[in-house]
């Protein structure tokens, strides 16, 4: 029989840490589930998790309901490998560590269109991307350039959304609203798809400096609204659709003081951000080939309105055109593609100091897969042909062999991380459009079975990309160079998924992370540990209760590992229930022990909260 409340769904969280077709239940249990296999992109090809030798992590809808989590940030808490620190909760400045390097060396998709803003200095604003309407979230993790280009030095993740009839309604702590209405509808070979989303909260403050009282300062709230429409046709031989993303973002937050290096809460730092992308796919199938061809234009702009510093105005925008062939031939499949690209930034303030940078991209790649019996032999290798920079191959060879109950799978890849044009410009310091990119090779090895999964991994980064202050005095002489020689980033993934009974699942995972870089100190805001635990319990088929949480090891916010803010535990607590056929309600209680803690030293992160929800299908 299968587990009450796994229900044969997409169970990523455990399909993930099998990566098998068959995952034992638990000790106790007399029989076997049969689990879906997940399908996913790391390729640009569908392809199924043990099909894949990439270490990849998936999270679908029922996952991200579960978790309770409102947006990616939320969601990646939860992801072995990654870390997110944000200089104040939801909607503030926020910084990913995809095994210990910066998000602007991770590429984020949103149904295969670029979310990476040329003018960020994190290359992604993660609190902006609301999960509604999603079905699945993959991680694609180590160098990925060999397919992706330049911003996949450290991995991929690619939202996929799902055409649906639903609504939802949410409220709760800190007057937090959040309303979506999603639509579709097909005609034949015609079809629409239409999602909106209104995510609002008057928030908390942004600034709790420790042994002060956080309520002694005001709250900084928050707005995000979301538009994301497709449409086209499909008759089985040809498919073409159009589109736009739309998200437009309001978001309220205490000052910086660059002279004192900390937090002011006299000081207002409000923001404005909109993000509009445009994209068009074709395919048409010829005998065993498949021509694709993917089109996006995306333009991201932000507004900092400071009562110190004044206003500053940042745009980013980039082009992106992809021609794709995907066939099979006797002895495995492959596919051919031809691109270009185009990313520009812009920087102006109330002062009239302005800068921008433009650089454009032609390339090439080839992907190669054979299968002999278990075993699976992948291959793929990229020319970029910069304006600006050198040319460059890129590439990746990965191996894996599938046995009875799991698999042993490796991979060696190269990446090549162009500056990040913000950081060449540096309206905080002095520019530097001397900026060479930084190469990374990346290692990992695996074994996963029975529900458990472990993973060693090593990034190398030659000519790491980092701030550099000459005197620590003087204010605006700071700027971005490469340190010579070769971080080292390098760690273990371990994660366990298992049911303790029909109606009891847990997954437990950890992550231990060592980055350094050339001269062997430590690089800040990466902890060392790190663990998850998530527990489902399905007591009857229409209610679930879940407990998740995370603990975060040691980490310090400096290079000299005096300002601490890591050693705590967050817990959460999801409760739904199915009360008519398409009706289900649910409680979220956020950080449920009201746990105080920093994730970037001087701000806070969100205190206890509770969130009621109903949400609908039709």
């Amino acid at each position: 029989m299968v587990a009450k409340g796994f229900k044969k769904k997409y169970f990523s969280l455990a399909a993930i840490a099998a990566t098998v077709s068959m995952v034992q239940l638990g000790a106790v249990a007399s029989e076997v589930a049969q689990i879906e296999k997940v399908v996913v992109s790391a390729s640009k090809m569908s392809e199924a998790a043990d099909e894949v030798t990439e270490d990849i992590e998936v999270f679908d809808a029922s996952d991200i309901e579960e978790l309770g989590a409102r947006n990616l940030a939320e969601l990646l808490q939860f992801a072995s490998g990654v870390s997110i620190v944000s200089n104040g909760g939801i909607g503030k400045a926020s910084s990913l560590y995809l095994r210990g390097l910066n998000s602007d060396k991770v590429l984020v998709l949103i149904d295969g269109v670029r979310f990476n803003d040329p003018s960020n200095i994190a290359g992604v604003d993660f609190w902006q991307i609301m999960l509604d309407n999603v079905e699945r979230v993959e991680i694609i993790k180590g160098a990925q350039s060999g397919i992706w280009g330049a911003d996949a030095a450290s991995g991929v993740i690619n939202i996929i959304t799902k055409p649906q009839k639903s609504f939802k309604l949410s409220y709760g702590s800190f007057d937090t609203y959040n309303a979506r209405l999603a639509t579709a509808q097909k005609n034949g070979s015609f079809f629409y798809n239409l999602a909106l989303s209104y995510f609002k909260t008057d928030g908390y403050s942004a600034i709790t400096p420790y042994k002060k009282n956080p309520k002694d300062y005001e709250a900084d709230g928050y707005i995000n609204r979301k538009l994301h429409f497709k449409t086209g046709f499909d008759d089985g031989d040809v498919h073409f659709d159009i589109g736009t993303i739309y998200i437009n973002a309001y978001n309220e937050a205490d000052g910086y003081n660059p002279k004192t290096y900390q937090p002011d809460p006299n000081s207002r730092n409000n923001d404005k951000f909109h993000y509009n992308a445009y994209f068009v796919n074709t395919k048409k199938s010829f005998a065993n080939h498949q021509l694709s061809l993917h089109a996006d234009t995306t333009t991201t702009k932000r507004y900092f309105l400071d009562t110190t510093w004044g206003v500053d105005r940042f745009r980013g925008e980039s082009e992106n055109v992809e021609l794709r062939d995907s066939f099979d031939y006797t002895a495995g499949k492959a596919q051919i593609a031809l691109g270009y690209q185009r990313f520009g930034s812009k920087y102006h303030d109330t002062s009239a100091n302005e800068g921008s940078v433009s650089y454009h991209d032609k390339y090439g790649y080839i992907v190669n897969k054979n299968r002999f019996g278990n075993l699976i032999f992948m291959q793929n290798i990229r020319y970029d042909n910069y304006d600006r920079f050198k040319n460059q191959w890129t590439g990746k060879v990965g191996v894996r062999y599938n046995f009875a109950k799991g698999a042993i799978f490796a991979n060696y890849a190269t990446a090549y991380n162009v500056p990040n044009q913000i950081k060449m410009i540096n309206p905080w310091g002095k520019p530097n459009f001397n900026l060479n990119p930084e190469k990374t090779r990346s290692y990992d090895i695996g074994v996963e079975g029975y529900g458990a999964r472990v993973v060693y991994f090593e990034e190398r980064v030659k000519d790491l990309i980092n701030w550099y202050d000459p005197d620590y005095d003087t204010y605006g002489d700071e700027y971005y160079t490469n340190f010579a020689g070769t971080s080292k980033f390098k760690g273990i993934e371990a994660s366990i998924a298992y049911a303790l009974s029909d109606e009891l699942f847990a997954k437990l995972s950890y992550t231990y992370l060592d980055p350094k870089d050339a001269q062997g100190n430590y690089l800040p805001r990466r902890a060392r540990q790190k663990v998850g635990l998530i527990l489902n319990y399905y007591p009857t088929s229409e209610h679930t209760i879940t407990f998740n949480g995370y603990y975060v090891g040691e980490r310090y916010d400096d290079a000299a590992k005096t300002k601490q803010t890591g050693k705590y535990f967050v817990a959460n607590l999801t409760l739904s229930h199915q009360f008519a056929k398409n009706f289900k309600g649910s409680v979220i209680i956020k950080n449920i022990f009201d746990r105080r803690y920093q994730e970037v030293y001087g701000y806070g992160a969100e205190p206890r909260g509770f969130y009621v929800a109903i949400e609908g299908r039709f």
